[in-house]
């Protein structure tokens, strides 16, 4: 009863970006995934399904496709509001407040494919902190023991058909299937994902993909052409301070980068080859860079 009531939000995107993104290079030149109206004519999904996209397909349960005219994309909650053309979708109930509590039952929609429609449901494993190698890093990310059988971007229900959030990640780990994105995060960036809030302060991009290793940071990859990269900081890194300061952990380690917004300076320590080396990075702007 529920999974009916809720299964009318859903809908089905295909984006395709063009190759010379610099996205392409990690996430390809077409992404399938799904998203759930908020109202009748806006939907949230993951940001990565349609960065910079060319052109974005949206299919409602209906069947009718709509066109998408505008999209709002938020790097730092990982969520992207779509505004839509067309004939209105029945939105989903929103909780208004933070409902994810660990033993929660929950479930989950997502499509394999235009039309193709499927669900899963567990209950909520723990409610925190959760950090990832893409400069990416959340305070109350939602971990589930429901398995997307389908594509990313799933709306996360509880029992009473309320949208709990935005299923992006499965994760391997034992009693970790799925990290959902709290609805609670897309209300509190409503306006910029909206468009209506004014100019917001960029905190520091650096573009690189550092990862915790025995019990250091060490530096994995860099964005071709962003600051990392034009600095000199280089694959095998491994990250010693950060402006004079030790981080050992991801959070550590973005707390310090966050200090600073875009344009600023900040001094890595590094150590690499046996040898300890200073690299200045130029705080990027990611908005910018991937628009």
């Amino acid at each position: 009863m529920i999974p009916r009531e809720a299964a009318p939000s859903l809908i089905y995107l295909h984006s395709r970006i063009p190759a010379r993104h610099p996205s392409v290079a990690v996430l390809g030149e077409e992404r399938m995934g799904v998203g759930v109206a908020v109202e009748p004519r806006k939907v949230l999904t993951a940001h990565y399904l349609v960065m910079g996209a060319e052109r974005i397909e949206v299919v409602g349960i209906d069947g009718r496709p709509r066109s998408v005219p505008r999209v709002g994309v938020d790097h730092e909650s990982g969520l992207a509001l779509l505004t839509l053309e067309g004939a209105e979708l029945r939105p989903a109930r929103v909780a208004e407040a933070p409902g994810a509590a660990p033993g929660l039952p929950v479930f989950l929609l997502t499509c394999v494919g235009p039309g193709q429609r499927k669900g899963a449901t567990g209950h909520v494993f723990s409610v925190g902190p959760f950090e990832a190698f893409w400069e990416y890093m959340l305070d109350r990310a939602i971990m589930t023991t429901a398995i997307n059988p389908g594509l990313a971007g799933a709306p996360l229900f509880d029992g009473r058909g309320r949208l709990l959030g935005l299923v992006s990640l499965g994760l391997a780990a034992v009693a970790r299937y799925s990290l959902a994105i709290p609805i609670e995060l897309f209300l509190e960036r409503r306006a910029l994902l909206d468009g209506e809030a004014g100019p917001e302060r960029q905190r520091a991009w650096i573009g690189f993909y550092p990862q915790a290793n025995d019990g250091g940071l060490a530096i994995t990859g860099v964005v071709a052409g962003g600051p990392a990269d034009t600095a000199g900081l280089q694959k095998g890194d491994f990250v010693l301070t950060v402006d004079g300061r030790s981080v050992t952990s991801l959070r550590e380690l973005y707390r310090e980068l966050w200090k600073k917004g875009v344009g600023e300076r900040l001094g890595f320590q590094v150590l690499r080859d046996s040898a300890i080396h200073v690299v200045d990075v130029v705080a990027g702007d990611r908005r910018d860079f991937y628009k």
